[in-house]
């Protein structure tokens, strides 16, 4: 049997919203094992069936995916959360977890990865945000700053960046701003108006086979001034989740390290219902404290998806990290990324 010694040592990434697709349909019966993530998801199904709600069960097992129904916020939320906890206990297996960290939604399963909430107490925060958040109007759209090499592209910066700021003479009908800082990605959400204006304004990319930039389905504008209201009567409905010090390592939206020695949960509670709400969720910071406070053999990752492998490869060749400065490097020289 392998001792906890001579495991890779690995940060834990948790991916947020589109990351469960068709392709991960069934993976959360595959991956499930008894105990308590199993035991939360019963719980979530049976409160599920009394509002008259299909269960994450039944989604996930569904012959076909859905959009209407698999994407629509509060489903999708929970069938990620799910997902994820349940690789979790898989890649623990293989790996020694020393930190964790999630990109935007991956943040409140990061909680429960790390031990600063049982899997239902994380299940309750999920299923209240994702109810919450469907009252903030407006949405989010997904643009890149890197070339074909996943390099920084100054230009590409520049061509964001000058969208924004002829924006910013709009009024607030058109507001718009940075949502999240995701590798060599940029998240930009804002109200209807301004999504659809900045999508005329903003510099068409290429890259591979993916067009940029485009609208996200069923997203609203996470982490801007416009979910004040939900950051309200979120701290007003979280205000009893009683929330810890992690097991190991836990790095928010801010790169800021909670340690299993030295965290407040009263200020973790108030970030996670306030700040992390209503302020840019920079995930690239997130990767840079990783990298350089935990010096990981392997950063995971985790399901359900990839949609993190990207973003994570874009941190590490900014990074440098463990040598890695190319693209063919990223993919052939090691266990640096594993989906």
């Amino acid at each position: 049997m392998t001792t906890t010694s001579s495991k890779t040592t690995a940060v834990l990434l948790c991916p947020g919203r589109g990351s469960y697709g068709k392709d991960e349909l069934g993976s959360i019966a595959r991956t499930l094992r008894p105990g308590p993530v199993a035991e939360a998801l019963a719980a979530a199904d049976d409160a599920r069936r009394v509002r008259g709600e299909p269960t994450i069960t039944d989604l996930d097992r569904a012959v076909a995916f859905k959009p209407s129904l698999h994407l629509q916020g509060r489903n999708a939320a929970e069938l990620i959360y799910f997902a994820t906890l349940a690789h979790r206990a898989e890649l623990a297996d293989a790996y020694r977890i020393v930190g964790v960290a999630g990109n935007s939604l991956g943040w409140y399963t990061a909680l429960a990865a790390a031990g600063s909430l049982s899997p239902t107490e994380g299940w309750v925060l999920v299923s209240t945000m994702a109810r919450l958040q469907e009252q903030a109007k407006g949405g989010q759209l997904l643009t890149t700053t890197v070339g074909e090499d996943w390099l920084p592209d100054p230009q590409r910066t520049a061509g964001v960046e000058a969208a924004l700021g002829e924006m910013r003479g709009l009024g607030d009908d058109y507001f718009v701003a940075h949502s999240i800082r995701l590798g060599g990605h940029a998240v930009l959400a804002g109200t209807d108006a301004g999504i659809v204006e900045l999508l005329r304004r903003l510099p068409q990319v290429q890259v591979g086979d993916r067009s940029f930039p485009f609208r996200l389905a069923g997203h609203g504008p996470f982490h801007t001034r416009l979910c004040a209201e939900v950051a309200t009567k979120a701290r007003a409905e979280l205000s009893g989740l009683e929330l810890r010090a992690p097991d190991v390592h836990l790095i928010d939206g801010f790169g800021r390290m909670h340690t299993p020695w030295s965290t407040n949960p009263h200020e973790l509670l108030d970030y996670t219902t306030g700040a992390q709400v209503t302020e840019t969720f920079d995930f690239s910071a997130s990767m840079r404290v990783a990298m350089r406070e935990l010096a990981p053999e392997v950063l995971l990752c985790a399901g359900p998806g990839s949609s993190l492998r990207a973003p994570v490869g874009h941190a590490v060749l900014r990074e440098g990290y463990r040598g890695i400065t190319s693209k063919a490097a990223l993919f052939a020289d090691g266990p640096v990324l594993t989906a």
